[in-house]
């Protein structure tokens, strides 16, 4: 985490330094689709040459609330998310900071969420207080174009990227409807319970580990590893 915040207050020194060879074009730019993954995400991006710039996006923690299904029942999970994107943008075109571009980046993104899951073992109701952790660095390449309306307005759209991560995730659920420890008929109940949950996940199935503790009325959850991802979305912006 250091490390990413070093990285990105270098850059921000080095710009002024880039800026003076050149007059620059600068964007500040929301992405509102962000919001629903529990984070404001907002950022600059640096047109230090007609066909080039840095780009430079951070995703500030919110809460957001969405459903997740557990053993065929629907509840509601808090999140939030921590992230930052840097890229390098080259632009196809003659006009400066629009039309079509490739963009090469890095990002950091830390993402947390807990809530209870509500499902059934045998005859008996129960409440899965469950809390998940993931962080993972990764690099990767998009694909976008951008437009400017009325000389001011920017809108983006990146509609291909695809990315490689070094992702480590997490879960812990406890069962705190009930006060007795689990049978085993039980324990073994849930443990099928999350490995469904998991076979809905297209990219983690078969790949994350599933333990239960019997007396602790416990399930965990975790993979670290490599793990591919692809990056859609848009925002919007105005030009300085």
């Amino acid at each position: 985490m250091k490390n990413i915040l070093t990285t990105v207050a270098l850059v921000l020194i080095l710009m002024p330094a880039t800026f003076s060879q050149s007059v620059p074009a600068v964007f500040v730019k929301w992405a509102p689709a962000s919001l629903a993954t529990g984070k404001l995400t907002l950022g600059s991006e640096f047109s230090f040459t007609p066909k080039s710039s840095v780009d430079l996006m951070i995703g500030f923690p919110t809460n957001a609330t969405r459903k997740i299904r557990y053993d065929d029942k629907e509840s509601d999970i808090e999140s939030k998310a921590f992230s930052v994107l840097l890229g390098y943008r080259y632009y196809t075109g003659k006009r400066s900071a629009r039309g079509f571009y490739l963009e090469p980046y890095a990002k950091y993104l830390r993402h947390e969420a807990e809530g209870i899951l509500e499902g059934d073992l045998g005859d008996k109701l129960t409440r899965m207080d469950t809390r998940t952790k993931y962080e993972g660095f990764g690099i990767g390449a998009q694909l976008g174009v951008q437009f400017l309306l009325f000389k001011k307005v920017s809108l983006d759209l990146y509609f291909l990227g695809i990315e490689a991560n070094s992702a480590k995730f997490n879960s812990t659920s406890t069962d705190v409807a009930n006060s007795l420890p689990w049978t085993f008929i039980q324990s073994e109940e849930a443990r099928t319970d999350f490995e469904d949950a998991i076979e809905e996940i297209p990219i983690l199935r078969n790949r994350m580990s599933v333990t239960v503790d019997q007396s602790k009325k416990t399930v965990r959850t975790g993979y670290n590893g490599f793990l591919p991802g692809v990056r859609v979305g848009a925002s919007i912006g105005v030009r300085f």
